[in-house]
């Protein structure tokens, strides 16, 4: 990992090229236990009621600095949080109590030593159940949702340069004759799983996205969302999945079994 501060968000540093969209972006299994990392130090304090959501949320954003362990939620929720530390969806949790999903948190926290962003989110998962007393359980459930498997062709997918950082930029094309652009995106080292959460979270229709294709590395690809008069919208969940396809990933709309996270208790914290 290259040293600095970086925005990260499916996680990591994402960069807007369009003023219409606050767009993308931005991706182990353990209940937490006394063996694993732990933050040296930790703040944790509730926001103001109405705190409005901060710029980036829905595109899966939190700030680390690598090295130097520096971890900061900015008005996060615990459902955003619990979703980031554990790799999981939103379609991929129980959502009670209520308030997982409305009250928001100023958490800063640091690491001791340079701890990889891994690590920082096994420690997100020991301050929530130390401050928030979440205590959760794994179980296979079956849910809906759109499955990314191998196509015909191999999909158009690059390995990483060097010095790459970790992000995805969206830029729209105007195209002669053509009354809504295209945009179009360009990923680098970016993982797959990411993508999915991220596209999750635009496409708003309670689906999950499950990545089958057996590629979990990070790659950089660029891949184009098609609008047209009756699907204006490049956040529209058919336009996304196109995109998918158009990269070469086949997409089916079927019912699967994945990893779903119960919530057994939650609290409020209290202090710092």
């Amino acid at each position: 990992m290259l040293p600095g501060r970086y925005i990260v968000g499916p996680m990591y540093k994402i960069s807007i090229a369009v003023a219409l969209l606050v767009l993308f972006w931005q991706d182990c299994h353990a209940q937490g236990s006394s063996a694993q990392p732990t933050f040296e130090v930790a703040s944790v304090k509730p926001c103001p009621p109405d705190t409005p959501e901060p710029p980036g949320e829905h595109d899966g954003t939190l700030q680390l600095t690598f090295p130097g362990g520096r971890f900061e939620a900015d008005a996060t929720t615990v459902e955003y949080l619990m979703e980031w530390a554990y790799d999981i969806q939103r379609p991929q949790h129980s959502a009670d109590p209520s308030w997982i999903g409305a009250d928001r948190f100023q958490i800063v926290a640091k690491a001791g030593g340079n701890a990889s962003e891994d690590q920082l989110k096994q420690m997100a998962r020991m301050l929530l159940a130390d401050r928030f007393h979440l205590k959760v359980h794994h179980e296979p459930r079956e849910l809906n949702a759109y499955v990314m498997s191998l196509g015909k062709t191999p999909p158009k997918l690059s390995p990483p340069h060097d010095g790459e950082s970790c992000a995805i930029h969206i830029v729209p094309q105007r195209i002669a004759n053509q009354t809504t652009p295209i945009f179009h995106i360009v990923a680098t080292r970016y993982s797959l799983s990411r993508l999915a959460a991220t596209f999750v979270r635009h496409m708003g229709t309670g689906t999950a996205l499950v990545n089958q294709t057996g590629l979990d590395g990070d790659f950089d690809f660029g891949l184009d969302l098609t609008t047209d008069d009756s699907h204006p919208n490049p956040l529209d969940p058919g336009v996304l999945l196109a995109g998918l396809r158009d990269l070469g990933f086949t997409v089916k709309a079927q019912k699967t079994v994945v990893d779903f996270l119960v919530i057994d208790s939650l609290e409020r914290p209290s202090g710092n």
